[in-house]
């Protein structure tokens, strides 16, 4: 178990991690999947010579932004919810000491008829936690239970029936092993139906009250760390609108 990392220490890890996801979308290609397209002009003169579209005029600025930045939103929020996974478990590493084998925690369940294997997005076994850790977590988590496991979320916004009961069936395949699942949504703009029936088997946090319990359970504000880091993400997240 590694010692408690030191603040600035922790700070600059963070850091990386943002850069590194948001990097990741701006080298996103949004006409990888069109033959002979890799500029906005090239796609212009697409949709002028596609016999669909030309009567429609969509070779238009407004429609290619559109279109274009569609699928970079896309890739936008899958990172995002990637960029929150992985900060999250750099906290609990560091500040809960806790090793990366015991943050993954993969079950069997069955979807469709057939068993499959899926990981939970953290995972903290309780036995693992450290004395003054859990002395100060007993009003937050269930230590009677054999651990916490964590699905994480930018944002909650697939309505996807498979995706629900697979949310429900993990919940409940967590529950009977005795250990507690609580989902974390950042967002306070997620889609309300599948957020409230993930809410019947999920423990769930969203928008300010999952910032509060990430700062609760790992005593750093991360939050605040993100407002902090304006002058990191904002040049980044300018890059990426430009490119729309």
């Amino acid at each position: 178990m590694s010692e408690r990392a030191t603040i600035p220490a922790l700070q600059n890890s963070l850091r990386a991690i943002i850069t590194e996801n948001l990097e990741k979308v701006l080298s996103f290609d949004p006409f990888k999947h069109l033959e002979g397209v890799q500029t906005k002009e090239d796609f212009a003169r697409t949709l002028e010579s596609d016999p669909a579209f030309s009567p429609f005029f969509l070779a238009t600025p407004k429609y290619i932004a559109a279109r274009i930045g569609g699928n970079l939103v896309t890739n936008l929020h899958r990172k995002l919810g990637d960029l929150y996974q992985a900060l999250f478990l750099r906290l609990l590493e560091e500040q809960l000491q806790l090793p990366k084998s015991s943050l993954a925690f993969t079950l069997e369940i069955e979807i469709d008829g057939r068993k499959r294997r899926r990981s939970t997005d953290g995972m903290i076994p309780h036995a693992a936690l450290q004395s003054a850790d859990r002395e100060r977590l007993t009003a937050l988590l269930d230590l009677a239970k054999v651990g916490t496991a964590f699905e994480v979320r930018s944002c909650y916004q697939i309505g996807d029936s498979k995706r629900i009961q697979a949310d429900r069936d993990i919940a409940l395949a967590l529950k009977a092993l005795e250990i507690e699942p609580i989902m974390l949504i950042f967002c306070t703009t997620s889609l309300k139906s599948p957020v409230a029936h993930t809410g019947e088997f999920w423990r769930l946090y969203e928008g300010h009250a999952t910032f509060e319990f990430v700062k609760r359970l790992t005593d750093f504000d991360l939050g605040a760390f993100l407002r902090q880091e304006q002058a990191l993400i904002q040049p980044i997240m300018q890059r990426i609108f430009d490119s729309m």
